[in-house]
């Protein structure tokens, strides 16, 4: 996993050469066990109290050690006629041993950070590198406030990234213009400032959004009234199906205790070999995920079943 990291690292600058030549070292060890902690990637005490000192260090900044691997991705990018930017947030929780500053959550006792990550691959899914990261957190005094949030300029709110998100794709567009640069994000993405956007960047990139609100289609609907336009709900449920996957199910059904983990997995449980039992966050998140498939069934699925619901 660590093989290259040295050359990708060539090009940092953290204002000091000792510190750069230690960057390198560092890093290759960290990312031979990405799951340990820093004692156990350290060989030694004294290696591991260099790592303290190292990230203790003022002049040791995420974003430069980031820059690097982010100059040589936009390379690799220019390498293909089309690349795709994912961008999407996970949660960083570190409530059982919270460092002092640690923020919230999405709860106060939930202490931990963000991490929007803008990571650019290929269609045939090869992984070129990030782009693009950005980490956020909540003040207690800001949970359960996001009606009040409503009406502040975009730019004061947490969907700001996912138009930040766009813009960076945008930007590529025009460092890369063999490269046709498609940004793709997740329905919290359909805010209607990306529209918006998207007709006034200079090199604006392409866009894919899995869609959350009914909009209206450019395509009047002449039939209903001469300034009515057709919705993207109904222009989904009257489109042709280009796909049908068939899924074979056991004779038997799962177990309770095979069940819950493959339900969590839809709230982002790993169900790796050696993962504890799914908690209850990621049950719920795996049930709320559970009802809205079975409510884009009903909505865009066939019509000629009936499901019986007691």
């Amino acid at each position: 996993m660590c093989e290259g990291i040295a050359d990708e690292l060539q090009e940092i600058d953290l204002g000091d050469e000792r510190l750069n030549k230690r960057s390198v070292k560092m890093i290759e060890g960290l990312a031979a066990e990405p799951q340990a902690s820093v004692n156990a990637a350290c060989s030694g005490w004294d290696e591991t109290m260099v790592a303290y000192r190292f990230f203790d260090n003022d002049k040791v900044q995420p974003s430069k050690i980031l820059q690097p691997h982010i100059d040589a991705t936009k390379r690799r990018m220019k390498e293909h006629d089309v690349v795709l930017v994912l961008q999407d947030t996970t949660e960083l929780d570190f409530s059982k041993h919270p460092p002092k500053d640690a923020g919230c959550l999405n709860k106060e006792n939930r202490r931990g950070l963000y991490d929007h990550t803008h990571l650019a691959v290929t269609p045939q899914r090869l992984c070129l590198g990030m782009v693009g990261d950005k980490q956020y957190d909540r003040t207690p005094e800001s949970l359960g406030k996001a009606k009040e949030r409503e009406h502040l300029p975009i730019e004061q709110e947490e969907s700001f990234r996912w138009l930040s998100g766009y813009r960076l794709a945008s930007d590529l567009t025009g460092e890369c213009p063999d490269t046709q640069i498609v940004s793709v994000a997740d329905s919290e993405a359909d805010i209607y400032d990306i529209f918006l956007e998207a007709e006034k960047h200079p090199t604006l990139a392409d866009f894919v959004i899995r869609a959350k609100e009914d909009r209206c289609t450019p395509e009047r609907d002449l039939d209903t009234g001469p300034h009515v336009y057709h919705k993207v709900c109904d222009e989904m449920s009257a489109a042709e199906i280009r796909i049908q996957k068939t899924i074979a199910l056991p004779k038997q059904p799962p177990t309770l205790s095979e069940f819950m983990p493959l339900l969590a997995e839809l709230g982002g449980y790993n169900n790796r070999a050696n993962d504890p039992p799914p908690g209850p966050q990621a049950i719920w998140v795996g049930i709320r995920r559970m009802t809205n498939f079975a409510l884009a069934w009903l909505a865009f699925g066939p019509k000629d079943e009936t499901l019986v619901y007691n």
